[in-house]
């Protein structure tokens, strides 16, 4: 296995949090990819992944690609060796680095060519560069030159940073934190984002809870973890799961105790999920 990671590289600071580089035999055919509060970009290096929907039909996903913010699970088939590079951004930030509509990536994983031009350079440059640390300056790289010169709404970032230090917080009350409008809020946050504050708030709740878990104890405290999470109670709780994961807290507990904390979020899978399911 190789990992390499690095945060944010000078002129991306507030854009990017960290580029990494894996490369990897994946544990399972099949892996579940839980909803993350980010985007990410990825130059995948290896053999094309598919991406199935809920009826188990399946799309090749291009060798640069996009996913945005996902309010539901993602289960791919892997290539039998794993080598991507990534970049995962912050998630008001794609207005700083495209003009594409963030409403236009949040839910969907699409090719990084309709976002960018360049980007069969970027796949090259990075395909040849002779180390991981030479393929994440590429990344970086051309990142930076994508800035677009715009900065991020004020009035978001603060919204951001209050649900992140609380999810269950009223979204009357984030409005009053920004100083506009309820309606107002929604607006300006769907524009940064592409999601309303609510459903990031879902998102980001949710997860908190699984990191909880990935870094808990065999046993979890269920009801301590939801508290700490933002969930009102135990049945709050399995309703997101079912949501977010299709599986039980118990049920993606033993999982995560199965592969390990690293499949907290990309969970390994024998077989596709029940069509629809």
């Amino acid at each position: 296995m190789i990992y390499e990671e690095r945060p944010a590289p000078p002129g991306l600071e507030g854009i990017v949090s960290r580029l990494r580089m894996l490369e990897t035999t994946p544990l399972r055919r099949f892996e579940k990819i839980l909803p993350l509060p980010s985007v990410h970009v990825i130059v995948n290096l290896s053999a094309p992944y598919r991406l199935f929907d809920r009826q188990g039909a399946a799309t090749l996903v291009s060798d640069a690609f996009v996913s945005g913010i996902q309010s539901e699970y993602l289960v791919i088939e892997s290539p039998a060796t794993i080598r991507h590079v990534a970049a995962e951004l912050l998630p008001a930030s794609l207005p700083m680095v495209t003009d594409a509509a963030p409403a236009a990536v949040a839910g969907r994983v699409q090719d990084a060519r309709r976002l960018w031009t360049g980007v069969d350079g970027l796949v090259a440059g990075i395909r040849a560069a002779p180390s991981p640390d030479a393929a994440l300056s590429a990344f970086a790289h051309f990142l930076r030159a994508k800035r677009t010169g715009r900065g991020t709404d004020a009035v978001v970032d603060r919204t951001i940073s209050a649900i992140q230090a609380d999810p269950a917080q009223p979204m009357g009350d984030l409005a009053v934190l920004g100083g506009v409008s309820h309606r107002t809020l929604i607006a300006r946050f769907r524009a940064a984002t592409g999601l309303t504050p609510k459903a990031y708030a879902q998102i980001w709740r949710f997860h908190t809870f699984v990191t909880a878990v990935r870094d808990g104890s065999p046993a979890p405290d269920w009801a301590g973890l939801a508290a700490a999470s933002g969930f009102y109670d135990q049945p709050h709780v399995i309703r997101a799961f079912r949501r977010f994961t299709g599986w039980t807290p118990a049920d993606y507990h033993r999982r995560v105790i199965e592969f390990g904390p690293e499949a907290a979020s990309f969970v390994p899978l024998d077989e596709l999920p029940v069509p629809g399911g």
